[in-house]
């Protein structure tokens, strides 16, 4: 890779400047913009974790502060901040918050904002580390694509795991590379920092703990490419893996009052851990002239071991979940490629990466391969880079397929390492031009053509597809992200005289549009009902699954009794030319006894 010679002309200064305010506004503004909007599957429920995450620290009671299996620490930690920051303004804040209108629109964008906020400061700050790596031209290049990642902006705006999870994960990577390229004049700050990103990612979601399996490959990949020495590579693994425990016992309130048998268990992980961080930081500072003698190893094994069996103690139930994705498929079927199925296969994510990546990703991506392949013996470095998140997004992007629970939000984990391929793919591209003005003006154009499908669609992200594909192909062979379009027929409903009188049926997966609906939402059948709603995922998944689940969620359409009931169409919710939401108005419905009444501002607990 070229470095920043391209960034030398006149006013550099005053170009530098207007050019990372508009990084800055890029990043933040798509993500912190009308927050309210969209309300997503499960984010209800992280509300909720949120709330008792809250008042678990609140009262003290820190046992409680495992409140999912994800764990989601981090996640309810941003939403603790927010609802402390709301507790102020709120007289009777606790009685607010633990009433049905706490799950609002606006508490949603309240406790969607710090995630927001966090997302966006954790791209600059991968930007500063790519321009320690590349300088500033792919740092500046880097950062633009990753701020507009189709899927990864979409989830920067929801109260959910998965996005924390993705951009904590890359920052260790990139701190290791960082570490392991010399570009460090303190390169056991790198590792630390590696740790306690590492520990974040592991809080949010346990699916990052793999990295563990990935990063032998990675130090193999470098002792045999820069010939560095093993006693070296060991103790920056040993020093980055007590930091990362640390940080999930100092972030993790639940593991402070742990015991086993009566006996507290942080006093033992938290010295063990800090015994072993002192240890390996004092030794770094002179690896190569360290030599593991036998009594070293046997302390070191045992040290290990110890630390292990305490902590898979600890967080015991949380691998067992993780045991019972890897075996059974999630509940609720899903559509994919014209099949309706509970395991849709080991293509799911690679196709569902295709459907919702950007329009210049691959052919970009594929140069930045072959350039840095052509390239390999004169940029050395560059091409050390590229095997490693080539191999970092394969290597999710593979572990995933082979799990049976496949849900098509969990390919999030290897985009940053692909933004930052396709954005290298596009600098390479660039400077064919040996103009350099030339060369700016084609990464430009890249980059709006990668962005501009993107950007048009605000606030609903999620219904971006690959502009090359078509509507109807994409409805009829990919499940849709359930949420979208839901506030826009609350909108439709509400500007109608009266609306606060009317009364809508619903199937389950229209269920969050009561949270904007003014008047009353029903799940089941109703007798008044003045409207009916469908949602496209209901006609997506009727049929028979190809297919087995030991056991399935049965959730029935009012499309499958289309006979005994009288409706007409009155509105579709159509977005990126794609119909999510039906809107019937409802003629003459005969009464029922199985209905579930839902108020607009009643809590609705999701699917789990």
């Amino acid at each position: 890779m070229h470095d920043s010679e391209l960034l030398r002309f006149p006013k550099q200064k005053v170009v530098r400047g207007v050019f990372l305010l508009f990084l800055i506004l890029l990043t933040f503004l798509p993500r912190v913009l009308a927050l309210s909007a969209h309300w997503a599957a499960d984010e209800d429920l992280w509300m909720q974790r949120s709330r008792d995450f809250f008042f678990a620290l609140e009262s003290r009671q820190f046992e409680d502060t495992f409140v999912a299996y994800h764990p989601g620490v981090t996640t309810c930690w941003f939403g603790s901040l927010a609802i402390w920051h709301t507790s102020h303004w709120q007289d009777v804040f606790k009685g607010w918050f633990r009433s049905d209108q706490f799950l609002s629109p606006d508490m949603l964008a309240r406790i969607r904002l710090p995630i927001a906020v966090m997302t966006g400061a954790l791209v600059l700050l991968a930007g500063v580390l790519l321009w320690r790596l590349f300088g500033a031209l792919l740092a500046g290049g880097g950062t633009l694509f990753l701020a507009i990642e189709p899927f990864l902006l979409s989830e920067s705006r929801r109260a959910h795991t998965d996005v924390l999870t993705a951009l904590f994960l890359f920052l260790a990577l990139l701190l290791w590379l960082c570490h392991l390229e010399g570009e460090t004049r303190k390169p056991r700050w790198d590792i630390v920092l590696s740790g306690i990103c590492f520990g974040f990612a592991c809080l949010t979601k346990s699916h990052a703990g793999a990295f563990l399996f990935f990063l032998p490959i990675l130090l193999v990949w470098y002792a045999k490419r820069r010939d560095m020495f093993w006693g070296h590579l060991f103790l920056s693994a040993l020093l980055w893996i007590a930091v990362a425990s640390l940080t999930v016992l100092v972030a993790w309130p639940y593991l402070w009052v742990l015991t086993f048998r009566s006996v507290p268990l942080f006093p033992f992980l938290f010295f063990g851990s800090s015994a072993l961080l002192l240890w390996s930081w004092k030794k770094l500072s002179h690896p190569t002239s360290f030599t593991f003698s036998r009594p070293i190893l046997v302390l070191l094994g045992g040290c290990l071991l110890g630390i292990g069996i305490f902590s898979q103690y600890a967080v015991n139930e949380v691998i067992s979940k993780m045991y019972d994705a890897l075996r059974t498929a999630h509940p609720l079927p899903t559509l994919f490629l014209g099949n309706i199925r509970y395991n849709p296969g080991p293509f799911y994510f690679p196709v569902m990466w295709f459907v919702w990546t950007g329009l210049l990703t691959v052919p970009l991506m594929g140069f930045a391969i072959y350039r840095t392949w052509q390239m390999r013996e004169e940029a050395e470095k560059a091409f050390r880079i590229v095997v490693v998140l080539t191999f970092f997004a394969a290597f999710y992007c593979i572990g995933l397929s082979c799990v049976s629970k496949k849900i098509s939000r969990y390919l999030i984990i290897f985009l940053p390492a692909v933004s930052i391929l396709t954005a290298m793919g596009a600098v390479e591209f660039a400077q064919l031009w040996k103009k350099r003005r030339i060369g700016y003006f084609v990464l430009g154009v890249l980059f709006v053509l990668q962005a501009m499908p993107i950007l048009r669609l605000h606030p609903n992200y999620r219904a971006y597809y690959h502009p090359f594909l078509s509507a109807k192909w994409v409805a009829e062979n990919t499940s849709s992200i359930t949420g979208a379009g839901l506030d826009l027929a609350a909108e439709y409903l509400n500007a109608k005289p009266d609306a606060h009188r009317l009364q809508v049926q619903l199937t389950w997966f229209c269920k969050d549009f009561a949270h904007y609906f003014v008047g009353d939402a029903r799940i089941g059948d109703s007798p008044n009902a003045d409207y009916n709603m469908e949602y496209l995922y209901d006609k997506q998944v009727q049929g028979v699954p190809v297919d087995m689940h030991p056991n399935p969620v049965r959730i029935s359409s009012p499309s499958q009794n289309k006979g005994e009931m009288p409706r007409e169409l009155e509105h579709v919710v159509t977005l990126n030319g794609i119909d999510y939401v039906w809107i019937y108005r409802v003629l003459n419905f005969p009464p029922a006894n199985d209905t579930e009444i839902i108020p607009h501002s009643e809590p609705i607990a999701p699917v789990k």
